[in-house]
Order: structure tokens, then C-alpha cells, then sequence
């Protein structure tokens, strides 16, 4: 359960295209959230924790819309090739350690409020996405964004074991850090291969190789993305429990497990 954070950030994010959505719809859907996206390039300040708080309301009323049992004391939704905002999920599984029999029709309802939601504590949630499905998640957020505030254009993304390759074009007089963001620029090709690791309650990126206008990525420009990224997200920040406890890339897709509120 940890989701969508503002894509209109996560555009101006390199694994906010994947991980500020996959780290806000996987940091809102894993934590129901995680799926719901990317988490933004900023710091994990007010605005982003108001905006996973949001993201994660949103995924929780469209998961409860699905058929769930009690499996003891949990309340267990399974999804097998099913949506959750806008995204197929090829399979979930969402459990609600604190969800009253007695609440469930109001849940069922989509009647409930992130404060409710927090009361159905120790929230898990276990997924796989495939590749085709993060591409188009990315793809049909950068879209959502007013032509003039886009920085990413025609992102293609693949998946390899452990990394990913993002590649398309970027607007560099709106990446914060460029010394020549003043100079008129056009939008710039790029190529670049990315791997996503955590420190403490940090998420943090790494670039692995990269190019831009078929130029190897230098020193200076690793350095500019990776100050503008990092933290790609902050755990810490939230004013509750909350951790993505999984994160594996493969070829197939993005598999990840988290937790909330235990």
C-alpha cells in the first residue's frame, strides 16, 4: 500500500517514472500503496506524505471493491489479473490484521477514511507487476502532465535482474541542479541504466551507466541526478509504521512486499 504521490513530481523524477511510481504506486500498492506509484523526486516532505496518504485511500477503496474472506482474525483480498488504479496487478495479496467484521460492510462500501484505514492495522501486501504494465502506468502519467511542465517525453522502460533501463527524452533546463537550465535547450535523448537500494528507511538510486545526446554520462551529471533523486523515498518521513520490506526487478517485472500501521 504505498501509490500514485503526485506523478506530476514523479515526472520530474528519473525512477519516478518508475520508482516515485514504483515508489508511489509501489510505495502507495506495497502498502497498497506501493501500487498506487512512483514516489516523486523531492524530498519526503508534508506535501509527498499528504499525497501517499491519498494514494493509499484511494488503492484501499478500489481493493476493497474485490471479494475477500477472513482467514483467521485477517481480512484477505486476492488479485489475480485485476486493476487497481488503472494498473493490472498479474497477482496480490492484501491482508487487514485489524479489520472488525463488524466494519467490513463501511470498508466494502469505500466508506472510510485514511484515519479508519489506519485502524485496520497491520496492513501487508505482497504483488507482482508486470513490465508491460509499468510502462504503461508510466507512460499514462507523464501524459496527465501539462505539456510545459513535462521534462520526460517517449520513456521506454526495461527490465533486467536487479536494474533497470530507462531510456527517451529529457527537458534539462527543468532538472534542478543543471548550471545551464538558463540556456535555451531542446528536449535531450538519453539512455540510462538504474538500480534502486536501501539505506536505513531510505530508498536510494544508483545510476549504473548512462548517456545523454550519445555522450557517456560524466562525473558532474551522475552527480546532478542523483542530488535532484535521492532519496528516491524516505519511510522515516511518514508519521506512522510503514516499510517496503521487498523489492526484486526482474526481466518479467517489479515483485515487492511491504507493511503498514503494525
Amino acid at each position: 500500500m504505498f501509490g500514485k504521490i503526485a506523478f506530476e513530481e514523479v515526472n520530474m523524477t528519473f525512477y519516478s517514472t518508475v520508482s516515485r511510481k514504483i515508489s508511489r504506486r509501489f510505495i502507495a500498492l506495497s502498502l497498497l500503496v506501493l501500487l498506487a506509484n512512483g514516489v516523486a523526486a523531492l524530498t519526503t516532505g508534508p506535501r509527498q506524505v499528504a499525497q501517499f496518504e491519498r494514494e493509499a485511500l484511494r488503492c484501499a477503496r478500489e481493493v476493497f471493491r474485490h471479494s475477500g474472506q477472513y482467514a483467521g482474525n485477517d481480512y484477505v483480498v486476492e488479485l489475480s489479473n485485476q486493476a487497481v488504479r488503472e494498473t493490472m496487478i498479474q497477482r496480490a495479496k492484501i491482508s487487514f490484521a485489524g479489520l472488525k467484521q463488524g466494519d467490513l460492510e463501511k470498508f466494502r462500501s469505500g466508506d472510510f477514511d485514511f484515519a479508519a484505514l489506519k485502524d485496520a492495522t497491520n496492513i501487508s501486501v505482497s504483488a507482482f507487476i508486470e513490465a508491460a504494465a509499468v510502462n504503461e502506468l508510466v507512460n499514462r502519467e507523464v501524459r496527465r502532465i501539462a505539456a510545459k511542465r513535462r521534462i520526460f517525453a517517449d520513456v521506454a522502460i526495461v527490465f533486467a535482474a536487479g536494474q533497470v533501463r530507462v531510456s527517451g527524452k529529457i527537458d534539462m533546463k527543468k532538472v534542478p541542479g543543471n548550471p545551464f537550465m538558463f540556456m535555451p535547450q531542446s528536449m535531450s535523448p538519453f539512455d540510462v541504466t538504474l538500480s534502486v537500494r536501501s539505506e536505513g528507511s531510505q530508498l536510494m538510486l544508483e545510476i549504473i551507466s548512462g548517456e545523454m545526446n550519445s555522450q557517456p554520462f560524466t562525473p558532474e551529471l551522475s552527480k546532478i541526478f542523483l542530488d535532484w533523486l535521492n532519496p528516491l523515498w524516505d519511510f522515516a518521513a511518514l508519521p506512522y509504521q510503514a516499510a517496503l520490506d521487498q523489492l526484486h526487478i526482474t526481466p518479467a517485472g517489479v515483485e515487492f512486499s511491504g507493511r503498514l500501521f503494525w
